[in-house]
Formats: C-alpha cells, sequence, structure tokens
C-alpha cells in the first residue's frame, strides 16, 4: 500500500471525530447510525459507493442493511450475496483485517464476486474491512471505488479498519441498551406484580378482621335491642361494642402507620447516635422484666434515613423481641460497620421460629402473637421502612434459639471504625 501525506490522516482524525460524536440509544436508532457513517466514509475516502453489510446464518450469506451510492441515489439495501458465490472472498474476510483490492477483477481475494457483484455496478476496487463481536465476524463494510484502477494507502486502510470498529462498539451499545431495558421493564413489571400481591394480602387480611369486627358489633347491636330493659346487659353489650371498635381501630392505625412508614424524606444521620438517643425509650419497652443490652460498634458511620421513621423501626423490633421472650429473657440491640455497609442487630433469646414462621414475618397481618395492638404490621413497618432508606433487612431464627433481626444501611461515609475489624466500643 502506498503512504500518502498527513494531511489525509488529519482529514480522517476529523471524520472519526464526527464518528464518535454520534450516539446510539437503541436499535431505532441504528439506521440512523448506518446513514451517517457512510456518509462520512464517502466524503472521507472519496468513494461513490458505501455499502454496510451483515452476515445472517439463515441466509447462508450476505444481506446488504445498508448502501449508499452517490452515482445511483436511489439505489436500496436488501440485496444478498450467498455463502456459495462468495468464494475465497468468505475467507479472506475470516483471515485479514481488510481487504484493499486495487483491482477487484485481478486480485484472488474478488475474483469470484466480478461477474456476479462487481462488474454489473462498475466497480473496479474496493476497501472491505470486517465487523467483528466477540472475536467473530458480524457483518462487512465496504467502500467501492468506480472509474481508474485505485491503490489504497496504509492511512486509508487504517481509517477504514477505526470505522468498522467504531460500528462493531455502537452495534453492542445498542443491543445492550435494549437488553437493559428489556431487563428494566422486567423488573418493573415483578416489582408491580409483588405490589400487588402484597396489595391483595392486605387487603384480605383488613376485610377478614374488619370484617369479623362489623360482624360482632352488628351481633351485639341487635342484641343490645332485645336487653334494652336491662340496664347491666345494656353496659356490659355497650363495652363490648366499644372494645370491638377499639380493635378495629388498632387494625386501621396499624394500615396507616404501615402506609406512611416511607413517605418522610430521609437526612444524613451518625447511627450510632441516632440509636443511642433512643436507648433509654427501647429500655423501657423491653420491659423491667426483660434484660436489655447495647454495643455500638460503629462510631462515625452516618447513613441517610428518615430519624422517627427509624425510631419507629427499633421501637417495633424491640416490641417484637419483648413478646417472644419470657420474664428474665434478654434483649441485645448492637451495631457494626461491615463490608462497606452499617449492621443493626437486635438479638434475643426467646421461643425462636420455624422455616414457615420466618418465612413470613415481614408480611402486614401475619402475626405470632394473638390479639395485640396493630396486630401484625410491627414488622412490615420495619420492612417497609428498611426498604425506604435502601437497606435490607433479614432474620434469622430457629425454634427454641431465640432469634437475630439484622438490617443493613449503606455508609455513606468513611468511618473511624475499620470495616475489616468490625470492632466494637461497649455502651455503657
Amino acid at each position: 500500500m502506498l503512504r500518502r501525506d498527513p494531511l489525509m490522516w488529519m482529514d480522517f482524525e476529523r471524520a472519526r471525530l464526527e464518528l464518535a460524536r454520534l450516539k446510539v440509544s437503541d436499535r431505532d436508532a441504528v439506521p440512523l447510525l448506518f446513514a451517517r457513517a457512510a456518509e462520512i466514509c464517502s466524503r472521507a475516502l472519496r468513494v461513490e459507493r458505501v455499502g454496510i453489510w451483515s452476515l445472517e446464518p439463515a441466509l447462508s450469506g450476505l444481506l446488504c442493511v445498508y448502501l449508499l451510492d452517490l452515482r445511483e441515489p436511489g439505489a436500496t439495501a436488501g440485496g444478498v450475496l450467498r455463502h456459495a458465490d462468495l468464494g475465497r472472498y468468505a475467507r479472506a474476510l475470516s483471515e485479514r483485517r481488510y481487504i484493499a483490492s486495487a483491482d477487484v477483477r485481478s486480485d484472488p481475494q474478488t475474483a469470484d464476486l466480478v461477474e456476479e457483484y462487481f462488474d454489473p455496478l462498475g466497480v473496479v476496487s474496493t476497501l472491505d474491512v470486517p465487523l467483528y463481536r466477540g472475536g467473530e465476524v458480524i457483518g462487512v463494510v465496504c467502500h467501492e471505488h468506480r472509474g481508474e484502477r485505485r491503490v489504497w494507502t496504509e492511512e486509508e486502510g487504517a481509517f477504514a479498519i477505526s470505522v468498522a470498529d467504531m460500528l462493531a462498539h455502537a452495534l453492542t451499545a445498542a443491543e445492550l441498551a435494549e437488553a437493559q431495558e428489556a431487563l428494566n421493564a422486567m423488573e418493573h413489571a415483578r416489582q408491580d406484580a409483588l405490589r400487588a400481591e402484597a396489595l391483595a394480602r392486605v387487603a384480605r387480611g383488613l376485610a377478614h378482621d374488619l370484617g369479623n369486627s362489623l360482624q360482632s358489633i352488628l351481633a351485639q347491636a341487635e342484641f343490645l335491642m332485645r336487653v334494652a330493659d336491662d340496664p347491666a346487659q345494656v353496659r356490659e353489650t355497650a363495652r363490648s361494642i366499644r372494645d370491638l371498635g377499639a380493635h378495629a381501630g388498632r387494625i386501621t392505625a396499624g394500615m396507616r402507620e404501615f402506609a406512611q412508614g416511607v413517605d418522610a424524606a430521609p437526612k444524613v444521620v451518625e447511627l450510632d447516635a441516632q440509636v443511642r438517643s433512643s436507648i433509654e425509650a427501647l429500655r423501657g419497652l423491653a420491659g423491667v422484666d426483660r434484660e436489655f443490652s447495647s454495643s455500638l460498634g460503629a462510631a462515625g458511620a452516618k447513613v441517610a434515613l428518615d430519624p422517627t421513621g427509624f425510631e419507629r423501626v427499633l421501637a417495633n423490633l424491640v416490641v417484637n423481641a419483648r413478646e417472644a421472650t419470657e420474664a428474665g429473657g434478654s434483649i441485645r440491640l448492637s451495631t457494626r460497620v461491615f463490608d462497606g455497609e452499617v449492621e443493626v442487630e437486635l438479638r434475643d433469646d426467646g421461643r425462636g421460629m420455624d422455616e414457615a414462621t420466618r418465612s413470613r414475618v415481614f408480611e402486614p397481618f401475619f402475626t405470632t402473637h394473638g390479639e395485640v395492638p396493630q396486630r401484625g404490621f410491627g414488622l412490615a413497618i420495619v420492612a417497609a421502612a428498611v426498604h425506604a432508606a435502601g437497606g435490607e433487612v433479614s432474620v434469622e431464627s430457629a425454634p427454641g434459639e431465640g432469634a437475630a433481626f439484622r438490617i443493613r444501611l449503606p455508609l455513606l461515609e468513611a468511618s473511624a471504625i475499620s470495616a475489616t475489624t468490625g470492632s466494637r466500643a461497649p455502651e455503657p
């Protein structure tokens, strides 16, 4: 190949820059990319005809997916070159980085296509570069010259290679963007399905509990009408109606707290300081007949959360632990920095849970504690608030071995405590 002056290289650099600025967001933008790339290559290489071909196994050959022909503007893509007709050209595509043919008739790499392809189009010389993806040839960009025999320069060959590489990269980016969009759509559909399932569970639980309360209220009201002349019976029935109404109120209060638990805007707080400010209140919730202790080991670690919502999270965990333990049982709250996250653990030595219970423990309306205020919402509120803060909550438990609830939150800033040692400072 011949070498030309540096001015041509500068022209190619400008063309490369123009190509690099083209953006492809999805497959729909690929035809526009091909059109602009063909136009730029035609101008930079001074050729009348640029074709972009795709290797199609289903067609056993090459399919022209875009064609620019300055002599015949009406020419369109869609042409097919069967593998059987490609001859030595197919081998050259797989063995060479580019095919620079000054005379397609005399060049063994292109001679097999003269009668079928080059002669009818008046093509004399061609500079063809394979498109590679994952080490495999997926197509070819053809720069075809009409007129006098043309010897391609090294600069022209290097430019054509760089264009082909840019196109291959753009095609990959378009496919990745399309795949990501499909994954996002699937994830949104999955989240919608999960939300619908959760809403259905809440609705079923609400309908069941409120339905039972309303039926009992109606039955008591009918009984009240029959015993209107007996003051003692009236008072007793009225008290029962009041208790049933209070029970229904606790259910709706639990739902309201569950719904409001993720609405507040998060703030950046130092976790240990936030926990420390709640210790005495949590100790009171644990009760005088439970041993409550704490060990805070995440000094300086900062997280983003709703402080009020987080207090509610800790309170619900402590209340749950109190109800799972007998008098004299222990409840321990601890924090640490671990693996780039901040971990809060609430551990008790209560009766523990089996696998069936553990798998449902964060569901609204699910409880093992019988009739308690706002039944079945405490741990659901915990899960909703933690997820709203970008964290995860899990539970480790077995029958008779207590339970350990662990909350992990993203660490916002480097802590003074080493994340590798996970060392803890005892809390007095």
